[in-house]
């Protein structure tokens, strides 16, 4: 596939994933949990396959083809998924759900744009 479709992918899980945790943070319901796994699934194997399209540049940019900044990306990834658990529990509520979901994504952007280097 193109880096495009990839890029397209993820994006689109990204939005899901946000819209899913949206809708948990207000009232806990099945959709939204199938919805923040298909999310949470587009997001790797997108993330993944962009990984695999530009390996090469990786290597001669960061003298490694699994950048620091990847397994950054990763870690906050496993936290979104995590997420599911501490809202069903009530540990995450309210506000407090929203900005933990807003700097978690501000996060991943910032890693994803200023620490690749810009490759695209």
């Amino acid at each position: 596939m193109d880096y495009t479709v990839y890029k397209l992918i993820h994006y689109v899980g990204i939005f899901l994933l946000m819209l899913s945790l949206g809708s948990l943070f207000t009232k806990y319901n099945k959709c939204a949990v199938i919805g923040h796994g298909v999310a949470l699934l587009m997001i790797l194997v997108a993330g993944f396959g962009m990984h695999a399209k530009h390996k090469d540049k990786y290597v001669s940019m960061f003298e490694t083809g699994f950048p620091t900044w990847m397994i950054f990306k990763l870690v906050i990834w496993v936290l979104f998924g995590a997420m599911i658990v501490l809202i069903k529990r009530g540990v995450l509520k309210g506000q407090v759900a929203w900005g933990v979901a807003l700097l978690l994504g501000v996060t991943a952007a910032y890693f994803a744009l200023r620490l690749s280097g810009a490759i695209i």
